[in-house]
């Protein structure tokens, strides 16, 4: 627990820590004024059980001769308002630090989300190939709140309490030290023999949390990314069955890790005011004039348990839920580590300007994704010349989708290298040659905002071009649909894009791709969604950009590769022939095979 919590203030920054120590001081403060409070009603108490005592010679009576009090009663008059004065500024006093804790606390958990954030979104297409997205959602969203409320927090609430306990305990220690040390023996073996009980349960408990809160995750994504086919199936009772068992799973361990933090509280107020009572009867049975003597001692010590109990049951109550909760950190330990760590790379070249004509050559291109042992690019070597339109084709697994990852520097190849008009493409040239090139995938991902903020995806409302983004629905043969609808262009399309066609969709995706004018278009199927009469006006407009731009296509169907210059056969991470197709159904059995189902 000590080293994981080192390792957890290890990744703070600076300024964290510095305000940690901060609050600290505070923590000290604020500990000072609760103590005054209770050292200042030891006297009071004492003065009413004995108004004689003003007349001896101790520090009350010197106070009380210098006072100008009219009499004793006049004297705990202004002694109590003192103290009562007291208390509420040592209450107000920690109110305010306990709000300057919880603040803290949660931003810390928020700048935790969002240092996970910006280090996922800097990550290359590689790594989320290979990470979940519930898993990179649940971390940020889920596991930095645990953070925050069940770590952290408790964790400033525990150094508080231990300073508490330690004020109360030396004024104890100096006011009664025989008691003082019968009690905390008392109190350290229940807490003892509690925290070895549970222990087990705790961290059992904790990684069934961390279990089903990743799971609820998955069952959510699950259900509403999938929710037209889970809703054609008849499968939301058995979801909803599995959601439910999750939560019950879930709320279960919840539970028993917070009635197990609870657990001393009952017991040693038991055990302490029961002693108390036995303490009183005792003495009403065996003598009324020591009960009288030993009252003020009795109220002394029931004061002292009131602040001291709750401090030890905060103490006890923090370290079971930090104990309860270490997983959080530990899932997205490694994640932070490298996320501290983490340097952007070096775009200093990001504003080079590539020309027009754009030569691509792959040389001895070779790439295996994590975990694979045979290689799903191997030893490829390939000539784009510019302005060409190319088609790829092939079977699923053949490896175009990755080729064109590679193309597109999303995958950085382990052996060969990519040549653009002679120039090496790398690190510091990759964000100039991505910014020439417009993508279409398979599956077009679509938000919940307007068709603009759609075709304009990622760029800030203030920036959108509305001309350009009607000059590219045009192009994609969309104007006529969006004419229709009452808000035009500003039409919110709804989540996931549930409002519109497969073919508007994809066609959107088009848009999007021709919007910034780029002078590489990639369809990766980009047409595998539309009809027959959509898809020939998008080859037709794409025909249209023919010679004008770098046309690069993966076909589903081979009619929308007939106009190719050019056509790449693929199998197993190799391209296995070349031609045009009239080339390619001459000669090639496999292609002419495949075209009778296209």
């Amino acid at each position: 627990m000590l080293n994981i919590l080192k390792n957890f203030f290890f990744n703070l920054t600076n300024l964290q820590r510095k305000n940690f120590y901060y609050l600290q001081i505070l923590v000290i403060i604020m500990t000072i004024t609760e103590i005054t409070s209770i050292a200042l009603i030891i006297p009071l108490m004492t003065l009413v059980s004995d108004p004689s005592i003003l007349e001896g010679e101790n520090l009350l009576a010197v106070l009380y001769m210098k006072s100008n009090a009219s009499d004793p009663y006049n004297f705990m008059f202004i002694l109590g308002l003192i103290i009562l004065i007291n208390l509420i500024i040592s209450a107000l006093f920690s109110m305010y630090v306990t709000w300057r804790m919880s603040m803290f606390a949660t931003k810390i958990g928020v700048e935790i989300g969002n240092k996970l954030y910006s280090y996922y979104l800097s990550q290359d297409w590689l790594f989320h190939t290979i990470n979940s997205s519930s898993d990179m959602t649940k971390k940020i969203a889920t596991e930095t709140l645990r953070i925050t409320n069940d770590i952290f927090l408790p964790l400033m609430n525990l150094n508080a309490r231990i300073v508490l306990a330690t004020f109360i305990i030396s004024i104890m220690l100096v006011y009664d030290p025989i008691i003082l040390i019968s009690s905390l023996t008392i109190f350290a073996t229940t807490y003892i023999l509690l925290f070895i009980f549970v222990r087990k349960h705790l961290e059992k408990n904790s990684e069934e949390i961390s279990k089903m809160t990743l799971n609820r995750f998955k069952l959510m994504n699950e259900a509403f990314g999938g929710i037209k086919e889970i809703l054609l199936l008849g499968r939301t009772e058995n979801l909803k069955k599995n959601f439910i068992n999750s939560g019950k799973k879930l709320s279960h361990s919840f539970g028993i890790n917070r009635t197990i933090a609870q657990m001393p509280r009952y017991f040693l107020e038991l055990i302490v005011f029961s002693l108390m009572i036995f303490l009183i009867l005792y003495l009403i049975i065996e003598d009324h004039k020591s009960l009288e003597s030993a009252l003020p001692i009795l109220s002394v010590y029931a004061l002292v348990a009131i602040k001291l109990l709750p401090a030890l049951q905060q103490i006890y109550f923090s370290v079971a839920v930090i104990k309860g909760n270490l997983s959080a950190f530990e899932t997205i330990q490694e994640d932070l580590e490298n996320a501290n760590k983490y340097k952007p790379t070096n775009i200093e070249e990001s504003n080079l300007t590539w020309p027009k004509s754009n030569k691509i050559e792959l040389q001895n291109i070779s790439f295996t994704y994590p975990g694979n042992e045979k290689p799903t690019i191997s030893n490829l070597s390939l000539t784009i010349n510019p302005n060409n339109l190319i088609g790829f084709v092939g079977t699923s697994g053949s490896g175009k989708s990755t080729l064109i990852d590679i193309i597109i520097g999303l995958l950085t190849p382990q052996q060969g290298n990519i040549q653009i008009n002679q120039n090496l493409l790398n690190k510091k040239n990759l964000r100039a040659w991505q910014n020439k090139i417009g993508f279409v995938p398979q599956e077009i991902f679509l938000s919940e905002g307007s068709i603009a903020e759609n075709i304009t995806f990622g760029m800030s409302k203030d920036l959108i071009n509305e001309e350009q983004v009607k000059k590219v629905l045009k192009l994609a043969h969309l104007n006529d649909w969006v004419a229709e609808l009452d808000n035009g262009i500003n039409t919110k399309i709804g989540e996931r894009g549930v409002q519109i066609s497969g073919g508007q969709r994809q066609r959107l995706g088009i848009a999007r791709a021709l919007y910034y004018d780029a002078d590489i278009l990639v369809f990766d199927e980009g047409t595998s969604s539309l009809d027959g009469i959509s898809e020939k006006k998008i080859m037709d407009a794409v025909h249209d950009l023919s010679g004008q731009k770098t046309l690069i296509m993966i076909a589903h169907r081979l009619k929308t590769v007939k106009k190719c210059d050019q056509i790449h056969m693929m199998e197993k991470g190799q391209i296995v022939d070349s031609g045009t197709y009239e080339q390619l159904i001459e000669r090639n059995k496999n292609f002419k095979e495949m075209s009778f189902y296209s």
